[in-house]
């Protein structure tokens, strides 16, 4: 994804996964880099439970003031917690340069011939379930993945470095929940597969 003036970003997952609070670490760390002037960061719900559909959206501008809330339509950045979300209109959302984000254990190749994606479409995937069971960093037995999917994030988009992430996530979770979330940014940035 080329240096573009706004990035959109739409992610995703199920109630319960932490969407919301990912978009609003995504907005305060873009924000902390210090080459956006203005960053939003929001949900839109349809039956608020958990285990329902849930998308959040996170607006980044490096110029201007950002006045429209309306719903994302076609972002630069599409971030999937679950892949049972992930159907073909969610996909063809996605701009033809931008950058599709998958929790997943398979290898971004299959999502470039599942989807018919973009030659110029960057697919960056790990599977970040898996690394959070590992850590023992779930709820109810779900897996917690809104902080370490980040690192993947972070990989295609320089702007959110980790450095700035951790001062994010230390802030909000405190210094013993906020040092393990960043530690799995780490590791989800290492584990990070692009294509």
């Amino acid at each position: 994804m080329n240096q573009t003036e706004n990035i959109e970003i739409i992610i995703h997952g199920r109630g319960g996964q932490g969407a919301v609070t990912a978009c609003e670490i995504i907005a305060e760390a873009a924000f902390l880099s210090g080459n956006f002037v203005d960053v939003h960061a929001y949900p839109s719900f349809g039956a608020e439970r958990r285990g329902a559909p849930v998308q959040a959206y996170t607006k980044l501008s490096r110029l201007d003031t950002i006045w429209d809330r309306a719903q994302i339509e076609n972002p630069n950045i599409l971030i999937i917690f679950d892949e049972t979300v992930l159907n073909h209109e969610i996909v063809s959302s996605l701009r033809k340069d931008g950058v599709f984000i998958i929790n997943s254990e398979k290898e971004p190749e299959y999502f470039i011939s599942k989807f018919n994606l973009s030659n110029e479409t960057k697919i960056v995937a790990a599977d970040i379930s898996k690394l959070a069971i590992e850590k023992d960093l779930t709820i109810d037995g779900n897996p917690v993945i809104n902080t370490p999917i980040l690192g993947l994030l972070s990989k295609a988009l320089p702007d959110l470095n980790l450095d700035n992430l951790k001062t994010v996530v230390l802030k909000r979770m405190g210094k013993n929940l906020g040092k393990i979330n960043y530690e799995l940014i780490e590791q989800g940035y290492n584990l990070a597969k692009i294509k």
